[in-house]
């Protein structure tokens, strides 16, 4: 009796073991995601049995289009995401809910198209439409920008075939370089006009400050080879 139920202990932890093993095999894969930060490209793998590791490499590339006021001035805003990205994900108790970290290194840019039909206060002086012409600028944020978040991934555990992941957190792109110009406007190049220019960048770059951190929410597949 004792000896059947030893063997059936031993047959279990070894069938467990192997079975642990076969779920936690280190592998790679290719996949594609898609969410707030665009549609992307992936690279992953997980290096270690446990599975509680994964590494991960993307590119991502995203347009987005919006209304951006500042002072009463509408402007156009087309923002640009095309950044590589690296990545870290660590399963504390294992299973596939991870903590991530890393980093998005490339564009993160908006350009600001602003043609005013009306009287417009820029810095602390009225100008006309036809003195101002078109106000011409560029919202420019961190070349470098880390990562937190959290994600849902299965991808350790998949014997083969496809995986899934969710994953939420926040990019932190900082404050914004903004530059900005006036074109075809009779004071365009004139000194008063200017000086009121720069007031108005340091008003578009305080609004900016709502934007530093940007969100990033995104689901994927992944092709496990």
């Amino acid at each position: 009796m004792y000896r059947t139920q030893f063997r059936l202990a031993v047959t279990a932890s070894v069938c467990a073991l192997l079975s642990t093993a076969c779920v936690s095999m280190p592998g790679v894969g290719v996949g594609v995601t898609a969410g707030t930060t665009g549609v992307a490209a992936e690279v992953k793998a997980n290096p270690l049995p446990t599975g509680r590791l994964l590494l991960r490499g993307a590119y991502n590339f995203a347009e987005f289009s919006g209304e951006i006021e500042s002072d009463g001035i509408e402007y156009e805003g087309d923002f640009t995401l095309s950044n590589a990205g690296a990545f870290a994900d660590f399963a504390p108790f294992g299973g596939p809910f991870y903590l991530s970290g890393g980093a998005y290194i490339g564009k993160k840019e908006a350009d600001l198209v602003a043609t005013p039909a009306n009287n417009v206060v820029i810095g602390g002086t009225t100008f006309t439409p036809a003195q101002v012409g078109s106000l011409l600028g560029t919202a420019e944020f961190n070349d470098v920008a880390p990562y937190a978040g959290i994600a849902f991934d299965n991808f350790a555990r998949s014997i083969g075939g496809w995986s899934f992941n969710a994953r939420a957190g926040v990019m932190f792109v900082g404050s914004a370089d903004v530059n900005l110009v006036s074109a075809n406007g009779l004071l365009s190049s004139d000194p008063a006009l200017l000086t009121e220019l720069r007031e108005e960048i340091e008003s578009i770059e305080e609004d900016a400050e709502d934007y530093k951190y940007f969100p990033v929410v995104t689901l994927g597949i992944t092709r496990r080879f």
